[in-house]
């Protein structure tokens, strides 16, 4: 059994509940497109952009995607993304963040990070800005 917890932007808990194998594979609790944190026995956590779970050769692997970002900029580099294959027999956790993909208006950033974090690394970016500017 998988637990498997789903966030509000903002960081609300909005649904936690085990779920199995087959859930996952039927899309039942489908995290497709949402930010995505997995932790897989031993405890190690991966992050990123959830796709479509799927067959492999390997087996059942749920996937995640991490954009080419520049964090500088908040925006994407280039097209490139790389891509995370996780064995559905090693997860124990799976958490996503809903409404967290960047065609809801968000930047793209491959971090599992809830509103409150985004909003003040934005306003960073915004104030390093406005300084440059004020400087020309």
């Amino acid at each position: 059994m998988i637990i498997y917890t789903r966030y509000k932007f903002n960081g609300e808990v909005l649904f936690s509940r085990f779920i199995n194998f087959e859930e996952i594979m039927d899309r039942k609790y489908s995290c497709l497109g949402q930010m995505t944190r997995v932790t897989i026995k031993g405890g190690k956590t991966y992050e990123g952009f959830a796709d479509e779970p799927y067959l492999s050769n390997k087996g059942k692997c749920l996937t995640l995607i991490w954009y080419d970002i520049d964090y500088g900029t908040l925006g994407l580099r280039s097209g490139k993304v790389t891509t995370i294959f996780i064995p559905l027999d090693i997860i124990i956790g799976i958490e996503s963040i809903l409404h967290s993909n960047p065609r809801w208006g968000h930047p793209p950033i491959n971090e599992f990070v809830f509103s409150s974090e985004l909003r003040s690394r934005l306003m960073k970016l915004h104030e390093k800005y406005m300084q440059s500017e004020e400087k020309k």
